[in-house]
């Protein structure tokens, strides 16, 4: 948990210096079963907000949907608070675990990530892109954000792109960054003529 902690005050420390370059980015960070089990972790959380200056707005967190479906009266202990404050949840993989809908539904979400499995099958499986349109659908149907992973080739870009996904991530883009690289790569990015919302996690 000590881990987790350090790579959530530097993901949001990164934020704030990405901010002061004048690019509002939402930053993601991955939080694991382990770190769930802490019975702080909200007030960890809003400490790391706090000391790092970062806008509770900016910071999204993503937790499994295995995790959701297991525990979700303490995710939605946990977020209550923060997500007063303006902070995000994702669910991240989603897809791939044995939802409950109707739990996930009463959960505080405001993204889904569609698993990169299902966006590789794109244009291979018969299957994937009904699966994808779903996702997309009940999404929009509850007012969720949409995030892609493993976006490889134009053509899995524009499919999302035109049934109405928010936004996508992967090798298409750019592979993984440190934060300096990170930097130079939005500020190449806000010189095109791409959409300028990004996201860092």
């Amino acid at each position: 948990t000590q881990i987790g902690e350090q790579v959530l005050e530097a993901a949001c420390k990164s934020a704030c210096d990405w901010m002061s370059e004048g690019f509002e980015i939402t930053v993601a960070v991955n939080v694991s079963p382990r770190q769930f089990q802490i019975s702080d972790l909200t007030d960890v959380v809003l400490g790391i907000l706090k000391r790092t200056g970062l806008p509770p707005h900016r910071l999204e967190l993503e937790i499994t949907e295995s995790m959701a479906v297991a525990e979700p009266d303490k995710v939605a202990r946990v977020m209550r608070p923060l997500r007063m404050l303006g902070t995000k949840l994702a669910i991240d993989d989603f897809g791939t675990g044995h939802s409950n809908l109707s739990i996930l539904t009463q959960l505080p979400f405001d993204v889904f990530k569609i698993d990169r499995q299902f966006v590789s099958a794109l244009e291979t499986d018969e299957q994937a892109p009904a699966i994808v349109e779903m996702i997309l659908a009940m999404a929009e149907t509850l007012g969720l954000k949409t995030v892609a992973e493993g976006v490889e080739t134009e053509r899995q870009a524009d499919f999302l792109r035109q049934r109405g996904c928010s936004m996508a991530q992967g090798f298409l883009y750019s592979a993984g960054l440190p934060d300096d690289a990170f930097l130079d790569f939005i500020r190449g990015w806000g010189k095109q003529s791409r959409p300028t919302q990004l996201k860092a996690g």
